[in-house]
């Protein structure tokens, strides 16, 4: 749910601002306020480029979904609104010097950006959600139900923003209203024609230099906190318009009833103008909040439980007791191999403590490689892929299933050997520094920091000259000794016992 309110905001809350701010920066009057019959044609104008903008961003996105035409659709739409929002920009500018010219221009332009950011909106909206459907199954449910909900809430909650937004900056004034309307247009601005340059780069339409990628990466990592410099811009007018609130006259003690009434008038006002602002501040906090919990840990991924370290014992074996680990429970550790490979493994009993079956695999997947597993309730899943796998499969090979680990069962207790972790190390990525040996001298090297290495037999071995190297180079087989060959994981799954 949080996660399609946190679309909308992201997509359409520019719009909402743009839509609030932009009848009070336009205005001839200081204070921000616009006559009746004026008011009524400008709203009916807005909402008028508001749903035509809604409508062609949503044909936009079925094109684009129909033709496979993603970027070629949304590098147009992001050009335009760049180009949009840049006369938007200097007509405001404009109307600060000149109020007769420039208003009736800013107001012009100002509809125009309104409709491009509503076809953008909804094209992004669509864009970032096309990889998460509202349900997994073909009947209504209530995950499809709860979504569902999210895209109300989230829609109603960027509109109610555009409304009370409005009302609030009337009260903070033209000047107010007009520089939070730049800051909304420049960021707009910024990041319209970054995206627009990444879809041309992507479609070779301009040549790929390193100014250009530096320009779109760099505007492309702030994009994400756009939404958040808005509702701040919002949180500021709220602040303006508390300044510049109405003052209630306190009414003397003999006043007489046409003074009483002014002044019941002027507290009426009053009360009115904080109840905008108490709307604004709780609407704002509710997205902000909704925003903050979905971008800065909802979306996260998963990540693994700590790794017990184990050492081998003096006969290079490692003994787990069958007992504590027939909890149910997934139980992580990790092996520092010879070359400083960190050989992530877990038990975890594949049935019930009554009837302990322990699995022992490698914290890796034979497809998507050492990203790991975690624990969902009585489902093991693959951080990789987020598949869940049937806890009493855990052992066997095939599919994503974890890598099986070779092991012995002696008197209730799990056995495995350093020669077994040693050969599954290439199956991760992680090295942590440890001393290795120089196999040709003898010399003691830090596996990260010596001169020269060599992979051979999926082992990785570190010398601490250059002779040493290319002595090893021309006969490997004369210093590996007994040492065995690694498996990797373009071989596949290997057969074990267990």
């Amino acid at each position: 749910m949080t996660f399609f309110i946190t679309t909308l905001a992201h997509a359409l809350v520019p719009l909402a601002l743009v839509v609030a701010l932009l009848p009070a920066a336009a205005s001839s009057a200081p204070t921000g306020g616009i006559s009746g019959g004026r008011a009524v044609a400008r709203h009916g104008g807005t909402l008028l480029m508001v749903g035509v903008g809604l409508i062609l961003g949503a044909l936009a996105a079925l094109v684009a979904a129909l033709q496979a035409s993603e970027t070629e659709i949304s590098t147009l739409l992001h050009s335009v609104a760049f180009g949009v929002g840049a006369l938007t920009l200097l007509a405001l500018a404009l109307s600060a010097g000149t109020r007769r010219l420039g208003a009736p221009l800013l107001t012009g332009v100002g509809l125009l950006l309104v409709g491009v950011l509503a076809a953008r909106g909804v094209f992004e909206a669509w864009a970032w959600s096309m990889d998460r459907s509202l349900t997994a199954t073909d009947v209504i449910n209530t995950e499809l139900i709860v979504n569902c909900a999210g895209l109300i809430v989230g829609a109603a909650l960027v509109a109610l923003l555009a409304a009370v937004t409005w009302r609030v900056a009337l009260t903070a004034g033209r000047l107010a209203a007009g520089l939070a309307l730049a800051v909304v247009l420049v960021a707009e601005v910024l990041t319209g024609s970054a995206s627009a340059l990444l879809g041309l780069l992507r479609l070779d339409m301009v040549t790929v230099t390193s100014g250009r990628i530096s320009y779109v990466a760099k505007v492309t990592m702030l994009d994400p906190w756009v939404v958040y410099m808005d509702l701040a811009l919002v949180g500021a007018l709220v602040l303006v318009a508390f300044l510049r609130r109405p003052r209630v006259p306190a009414v003397p003690a003999a006043a007489s009833s046409a003074e009483r009434v002014a002044h019941r008038r002027h507290r009426a006002r009053a009360v009115g103008h904080r109840q905008w602002r108490t709307a604004v501040a709780a609407v704002g906090a509710l997205l902000l909040v909704t925003i903050s919990y979905q971008d800065l840990y909802a979306s996260l991924p998963p990540s693994l439980s700590p790794a017990e370290p184990v050492e081998m014992d003096a006969a290079g074996e490692l003994r787990i007791p069958i007992d504590a680990v027939k909890d149910g429970t997934l139980h992580r550790y990790a092996y520092i191999a010879s070359d400083g490979h960190r050989v992530r493994f877990f038990l975890i009993n594949r049935y019930d403590p009554e009837h302990a079956y322990i699995g022992v695999v490698y914290d890796a997947c034979m497809i998507c490689g050492d990203d790991g597993y975690i624990q969902k309730g009585d489902e093991i899943i693959c951080i990789a892929c987020n598949v869940r796998i049937f806890r009493p499969t855990i052992g066997k090979a095939g599919g994503c299933n974890p890598i099986p680990l070779d092991h012995t069962v002696e008197d209730d207790t799990i056995v495995i050997t350093r020669a077994a972790l040693e050969k599954g190390a290439r199956y991760f990525s992680e090295v942590v520094e440890v001393e290795a040996t120089d196999p040709v001298t003898g010399e003691t090297v830090i596996n990260l920091k010596a001169p020269y290495q060599y992979d051979y037999g999926g082992r990785t071995y570190f010398f601490g000259s250059e002779d040493s190297y290319e002595t090893f180079r021309a006969d490997p087989e004369a210093y590996t000794g007994e040492d065995e060959a690694r498996y990797l994981r373009i071989q596949g799954h290997q057969s074990t016992e267990g």
